[in-house]
């Protein structure tokens, strides 16, 4: 069991059940060269054109939490690169940015957590949990639910990867189109998210040794 607890103890709390006892806070840093995240949006006339997909860039980050509690305990929180949009068009890229996410005024798209909620681990270095927040995007913030699949990877970094659609219009983005507006794109955006977290470091929880 000792040694056990040495090789989950620096994991983020979504990682780990509650059978694993800890005295301390486990916090892990979000990798920005490791991470990724994607963005698909239907294309005007979407049958013919399809999907426009897109990646950001992570740029800070941090996953915590006490192993012993996930739920009670654990907290996420993403920064991205709101300028950072890259497609397969250079003037779609621009009009994303410039026109949609207005990005010289909201430069970032922020996540942080509320809850942790519904762990499961499936195996002994990976399972599945609930993670209950918020989203503030182009200067608006709205509560958001987003389902996770966790995983410690053999050089004892954790990941984490997920999928949530959500209609973007409710955060103030208006839905672009051509021919001056008469073919919109579609409004619901879907955010795919590969987030990988090393460098733990513990810190004392309050009112324990």
């Amino acid at each position: 069991m000792h040694v056990l607890f040495l090789f989950l103890a620096p994991l983020a709390p979504i990682l780990i059940g509650p059978s694993v006892a800890s005295a301390r806070l486990a916090r892990l840093k979000i990798d920005p060269d490791q991470s990724t995240v994607s963005a698909a949006v239907a294309e005007p006339a979407a049958m013919v054109r399809g999907n426009a997909v897109g990646t950001f860039r992570v740029i800070d980050g941090e996953v915590s939490g006490d192993p012993a509690n996930p739920e009670g305990t654990g907290k996420v929180r993403i920064i991205i690169d709101a300028t950072s949009y890259r497609s397969d068009s250079p003037p779609r890229d621009r009009t994303v940015t410039a026109k949609s996410l207005e990005s010289d005024k909201f430069p970032t798209i922020a996540f942080e957590s509320k809850s942790v909620v519904g762990v499961v681990t499936t195996r002994s270095n990976e399972g599945t949990a609930i993670v209950n927040g918020s989203l503030t995007l182009h200067g608006e913030t709205r509560p958001m639910t987003v389902p996770v699949h966790w995983m410690l990877n053999p050089d004892g970094s954790f990941a984490s990867d997920g999928e949530v659609k959500f209609n973007y219009e409710e955060f103030g983005i208006k839905v672009p189109g051509v021919l001056f507006g008469a073919i919109l794109a579609g409004n619901e955006a879907t955010i795919r998210f590969h987030i990988v977290a090393t460098g733990a470091v513990a810190a004392a929880l309050p009112g324990r040794p």
